[in-house]
């Protein structure tokens, strides 16, 4: 992983829109240059039993709350903070309310450029989502397990602000006025909006493309044309999609790195930072255009499952994607990661986290692995689903819960049945041995020709598999044939017809089905002491992290292969900058880069680094070829950073 960026697609739980009928009226003041956002509006709903004796807003700490008067229930008021630093106002009724009374909720505050959870304001650019800090008062609603959770609204938000500064929100119809740009939302919708100076590029059709740039390098047309492609693509997959527009935002890599999203999914939408524009990305986009559906459209209810409902499924999306569009590179995602893509998003990236000691059952992922494993052994699991139940019955499965359970929430037993109905018979097995238990299949085999046959024996030494495995066997003139098989049995033996003489044998030779291949195997385990260290980073313990790495480099005696104390020492290097040791860091990277096995498309990175320490002490003759190595890196890595735009900063 080149950096420590996560990719989000922004979800709530399932929310019953028809409860509460939530709309807002919203007038934003925004001025990026003063800092200031100030925002004024009510909001009416209808309760339901839940809030009979009190109701939850959620609001972030704002610089200063003018008014916040709520209509309809007589009461008190009080306040609690969250650890997030937003404000939670309840107010408890006098007397209880009955189900579905009208309520008129009123306010006007400045909100300031205080930072947050996806809260970022400055001269030049604002994010202000509704799925991190609370920007605007957000109703609670109380879920059967005890949680609450935001209502998601319909309603009419004016956003004024100076030019050239232009206000961006997906998924609404826009209509403008001078400065004052207003979106009007007829689905429900999480709120979301990005200033910055942009230029809108399109092309019209049935759903209208947008993309709002930032960078001249970026090519809105072509992006827009390709995404759109895309996203008819899945429709034929996964079903309809009733949105008013897409809209593709682009937000500055600085501030990609200050609030460490590297991408985001929202309703109608995607946002990127300006590396991941600089080239289209087939695997990316698939998987940011597949939330629309799993995670938007269709919901996940309930925590089983909830993670390959999401993650997983719009990873499965972002598979199909390359397969349609880029065939000739399906294979390098399933093994060892699609180009410009997340590398651990791939076969080889579960390899890593199993002998690294970190797995878990699909259907009962925890903390970080909903992305970790949902996002490498999930979508492999689902696509040897779809091949067992075919492609067309399994994607018709997937149109049909998109039909009957896109207002109720999907639980992941409501999954299996649709698939298992599809299917025409039970395969209840899959799921028992893809998602209910932790591990991977494995196997050795052996071959011997006997005449016009070839003998071919498997043993499968760990947990058993029922797999249906390609065999392709090649012949001494160069010529090669595929067949298929069935292991079902700890050991088996297959008699195989063969037109020549056989010189080798390789089974599942595209990587259809994940295993512990034997080209991968070592490389995995050696890859595991990162892993864990990244992890620990992952889960907000630097100083964990810091050791572990630092004693994985003192032990560090055999021969390293690949690159294992390189990714080790930048690890160190970045969490000694991050803990504000520019010295120390810098030194760690310059250490990386003496290391004899790189890791070649980190390189980029690690000259990056060493110019922003170096651009941070004044060492300008450190910057400057610390910034050409970047480049030159990056060009080496087809471009994959966006590394020319980034090093301009410091020319």
């Amino acid at each position: 992983m080149r950096l420590l960026i996560i990719i989000f697609c922004f979800l709530v739980p399932v929310q019953l829109f028809s409860q509460h009928q939530l709309n807002y009226q919203l007038h934003l003041q925004v001025n990026p240059e003063t800092k200031r956002f100030t925002v004024e509006g009510n909001a009416a709903f209808i309760t339901d039993a839940t809030m009979a004796d009190s109701l939850d807003i959620r609001l972030a700490k704002v610089e200063q709350l003018s008014r916040l008067q709520l209509e309809g229930g007589e009461g008190r008021l009080d306040s609690s903070n969250r650890k997030s630093g937003d404000v939670i106002y309840r107010w408890h009724f006098s007397k209880p309310l009955a189900t579905g009374t009208p309520i008129r909720l009123s306010f006007a505050y400045e909100r300031g450029s205080s930072p947050a959870f996806q809260y970022y304001l400055d001269s030049g650019f604002c994010w202000a989502s509704g799925y991190g800090s609370a920007w605007y008062p957000q109703l609670q609603e109380l879920a059967t397990d005890g949680s609450t959770n935001t209502v998601r609204s319909t309603g009419s938000i004016t956003i004024t602000t100076p030019a050239p500064m232009m206000p961006v929100m997906a998924s609404a119809n826009i209509t403008t006025a001078g400065n004052s740009y207003t979106y009007q939302y007829s689905q429900p919708d999480i709120l979301s909006v990005y200033i910055g100076k942009y230029t809108r590029e399109e092309i019209k059709g049935p759903r209208n493309f947008y993309t709002y740039r930032l960078s001249k390098e970026v090519d809105g047309k072509d992006i827009c044309q390709k995404a759109a492609s895309v996203l008819d693509f899945l429709s034929t997959q996964f079903g309809p999609l009733a949105i008013p527009n897409f809209s593709i935002i682009e937000y500055p890599d600085a501030v990609a790195e200050r609030l460490g999203i590297g991408g985001a999914s929202i309703f109608g939408g995607v946002v990127m930072p300006t590396a991941a524009l600089q080239k289209f990305n087939y695997a990316l986009f698939g998987h940011e255009i597949g939330h629309q559906w799993w995670g938007n459209k269709i919901r996940a209810k309930g925590e089983k499952g909830k993670a390959i409902l999401t993650e997983a499924m719009a990873q499965y999306g972002s598979l199909q994607v390359v397969m349609q569009f880029d065939p000739v590179r399906a294979r390098d995602y399933r093994m060892t990661g699609y180009p410009g893509y997340l590398k651990d998003q791939s076969g080889i990236g579960y390899l890593k986290n199993a002998a690294a000691g970190n797995d878990e059952p699909l259907v009962a992922l925890s903390g970080a692995n909903d992305h970790i494993l949902a996002d490498s052994k999930g979508f492999m699991a689902l696509e040897f689903l779809s091949n067992t139940v075919g492609k067309q019955a399994f994607h018709q499965a997937l149109r049909t819960i998109g039909e009957r359970y896109a207002t109720t929430g999907l639980t992941w037993e409501d999954f299996v049945n649709e698939v298992n109905k599809a299917s025409g018979k039970p395969v209840d097995w899959v799921f028992q041995q893809w998602f209910e238990r932790t591990g991977a299949p494995s196997w050795e085999s052996q071959w011997q020709q006997q005449q016009n046959q070839l003998h071919l024996t498997i043993q499968q030494p760990d947990s058993l598999y029922n797999l249906a495995l390609e065999v392709l066997i090649t012949y001494e003139n160069g010529k090669t044939s595929s067949q298929q098989i069935s292991l079902r049995e700890r050991d088996a033996s297959f008699l195989l017809p063969v037109a020549g003489k056989v010189t080798a044998v390789a089974i599942d030779p595209a990587f259809k089905v994940l295993h512990w291949d034997a080209a991968l195997k070592p490389n995995a385990i050696a890859q595991a002491k990162v892993v864990r260290v990244l992890n620990l980073r992952m889960a907000g313990k630097n100083n964990e992290a810091f050791a572990l790495a630092k004693t994985y480099v003192e032990d560090s005696t055999t021969e390293d292969l690949y690159g294992v104390k390189y990714a080790l020492l930048n690890h160190m290097g970045r969490i000694a900058a991050l803990q504000n040791r520019p010295a120390e860091a810098l030194q760690y990277y310059q250490q990386s880069l003496q290391c004899a096995t790189k890791v070649p498309e980190q390189l980029a990175y690690t000259y990056y680094r060493i110019a922003q320490l170096a651009a941070s002490t004044g060492d300008s003759v450190l910057l400057h070829s610390a910034a050409e190595n970047a480049v030159a890196a990056d060009k080496l890595n087809n471009g994959a950073d966006g590394m020319e735009i980034k090093v301009r900063q410091w020319k």
